[in-house]
């Protein structure tokens, strides 16, 4: 069994890992579809973001964001935070 034990350090929690917030976005009124906008923020300065089409979801936005981060992670867990916003853990 793993130990899943997470505390505040003073500057970060200790056994977490990277992950992107995930939030639903409905259709705009210039005719855009309704999309997931994918967040993984890094410290104040450094933010990615990636998107993608309501059909695609949001594992396939938080991927994008990761590839625009320069990484190549893989979705291990997602978590819904509320009923239009998602937690994806790499």
């Amino acid at each position: 069994m793993t130990d899943n034990t997470f505390h505040w350090t003073g500057t970060h929690v200790s056994g977490s890992r990277a992950c992107a917030v995930v939030r639903y976005s409905g259709p705009t009124a210039g005719g855009r579809g309704s999309r997931w906008l994918a967040t993984i923020k890094r410290d104040v300065d450094t933010t990615w973001r990636g998107s993608a089409t309501f059909e695609e979801g949001p594992i396939t936005a938080a991927l994008r964001a990761a590839g625009k981060a320069g990484v190549e992670w893989q979705a291990l867990t997602c978590h819904s935070i509320d009923a239009d916003t998602y937690a994806v853990g790499f």
